[in-house]
């Protein structure tokens, strides 16, 4: 039984941008703690890049996710957070029944995203 971590991106039309997603990716499959848990970890976008949510998600149940935990790489809750990105997963819910999608949080709701700021403000000299 695999679970799949799909983090899901807007995508920019500057590469280095996408590049930049590509890196976390990486850097997510080679921590243990994820590798135990999902063991498929991948990245979809909404727009501008290669591959895009649905294939993402195509891919992941063809490498034989039977769960896909989809985190919205997003800091505010638009049109993509609100009713884009749910609306591609039930339609993926549609396409593969026998997996189970969930959505998790955006991630501009998580209080380290505060400390965050505040340590990047911090360190301005």
């Amino acid at each position: 039984m695999k679970n799949a971590l799909l983090v899901l991106v807007h995508g920019s039309p500057r590469p280095v941008a996408n590049e930049t997603m590509f890196q976390v990716v990486e850097t997510l499959r080679t921590r243990p703690e994820v590798k135990e848990k999902y063991p498929i970890v991948a990245v979809g976008f909404m727009e501008c890049n290669e591959p895009t949510i649905p294939d993402a998600i195509d891919q992941c149940v063809t490498e034989g996710a039977v769960s896909v935990t989809a985190v919205p790489y997003f800091l505010h809750t638009g049109t993509h957070v609100c009713d884009d990105l749910p609306t591609l997963l039930e339609e993926a819910q549609t396409r593969h029944p026998h997996v189970t999608f969930r959505m998790a949080d955006y991630l501009g709701l998580s209080p380290r995203m505060t400390d965050l700021l505040i340590t990047r403000a911090d360190a301005v000299k």
